[in-house]
């Protein structure tokens, strides 16, 4: 969406981002801002695992440059004012009450109802699902413990599955949970998309004990499970 509406992903992700960071700085007593950044960063890197200490000079979407524009921005932030941040570069988030523009929506709601679905550059893509669980015990257990007083005071990590998923695995599963075949539509890879995620965690294991426990055959459930209770039949919310 962000190759259709720029606009709007600056509006909300940089200036957003700029006006948190003033509020931020007007706060007296701030301990610590935690901010989703995104593994959009690391654009078309072909070395994986994707690690905090690449560079991520290369985005390829706008949604991508606006994440790489909020890190930098936050990092200017902490070395003139001194605000304790850290940035969490999340990898491809789903689970119940997720985004309706995410796979896991889009492919449920389109094979319950005898749609096709898309499947860019044919199936051979690979993402670093993170359950939406693991995801909130990370950012908690960072939000906890800012960033020492006597160091840097904006840090960047990975939050992730560290196990990424080919995307026919992904439908399989859904095939399974859901009762019914995927009408498969292949195309191209799209503009703006990469073949590949996958999170080196190994850092904030190291400082945080993160650890992801959802796999996802189990997440897929989850969701699943939701979507039929909260979304079907059509129209109940």
């Amino acid at each position: 969406y962000s190759l259709e509406n720029p606009r709007a992903y600056i509006h909300a992700n940089i200036a957003g981002q700029l006006e948190i960071l003033e509020l931020c700085r007007a706060s007296s007593g701030l301990e610590h801002l935690v901010y989703a950044s995104s593994s959009s960063v690391y654009g078309g890197n072909t070395k994986v695992p994707f690690a905090e200490s690449d560079r991520v000079d290369d985005p390829v979407s706008i949604y991508a440059a606006t994440k790489k524009a909020d890190e930098l921005m936050s990092s200017t932030y902490a070395h003139l004012f001194g605000l304790p941040q850290t940035g969490l570069r999340f990898f491809t988030v789903y689970g119940p009450w997720g985004r309706p523009d995410m796979a896991s929506w889009i492919f449920t709601e389109a094979m319950l109802a005898g749609k096709p679905i898309r499947v860019f550059n044919h199936g051979e893509m690979w993402r670093d699902f993170t359950y939406i669980d693991d995801i909130v015990e990370g950012v908690v257990a960072v939000l906890d413990k800012p960033p020492a007083s006597d160091g840097p005071r904006h840090r960047l990590y990975n939050i992730g599955n560290s196990q990424p998923v080919h995307l026919g695995r992904f439908i399989d599963t859904l095939e399974s949970l859901l009762g019914v075949k995927a009408i498969r539509d292949n195309l191209p890879l799209q503009p703006g998309e990469v073949e590949k995620t996958y999170a080196d965690t190994s850092a904030l294991e190291r400082d945080f004990g993160f650890r992801p426990k959802v796999r996802i055959e189990e997440g897929l459930r989850k969701f699943v499970d939701w979507y039929r209770q909260e979304w079907r039949p059509e129209g109940k919310r």
